[in-house]
């Protein structure tokens, strides 16, 4: 398992592009997706995302190579999640939160994922 993003969920998505970019300076990598911006976080293979799916969170997410074997030893632990739903980038993701409530999400890439998401998993 690989931390893959921190996710800030933002009320106004102007704003945070410009909190984000203009004041902080980071790289936007991509706005392709409606309501996601995508920011070089410094690190290879780790992402710092503003997107408006739940706002006034904050997520951390984490990639593995097969989020439905990943799920499956989650349930055999009692684990109580949302998922596996089909996410962005063609990604497979589920969904829990930590003790504090921190949300918390386990991606994989698809076969229809870009081959660089497919690449960060292959040590798993």
């Amino acid at each position: 398992m690989k931390l893959h993003e921190i996710e800030v969920h933002a009320r106004n998505h102007a704003a945070s592009r410009e909190f984000y970019r203009d004041v902080l300076g980071l790289n936007l990598a991509h706005e392709r997706d409606p309501g996601l911006m995508v920011f070089g976080a410094g690190h290879r293979g780790v992402d710092f995302d503003v997107s408006e799916r739940h706002t006034g969170q904050v997520s951390v997410s984490f990639l593995v190579a097969d989020v439905d074997a990943f799920a499956g030893r989650l349930r055999d632990k009692g684990v109580s999640f949302e998922g596996p739903v089909d996410t962005h980038l063609e990604m497979r993701a589920i969904s829990l939160h930590d003790p504090d409530g921190l949300r918390i999400e386990i991606q994989s890439p698809t076969a229809a994922s870009p081959d660089w998401l497919k690449k960060m998993t292959e040590d798993d």
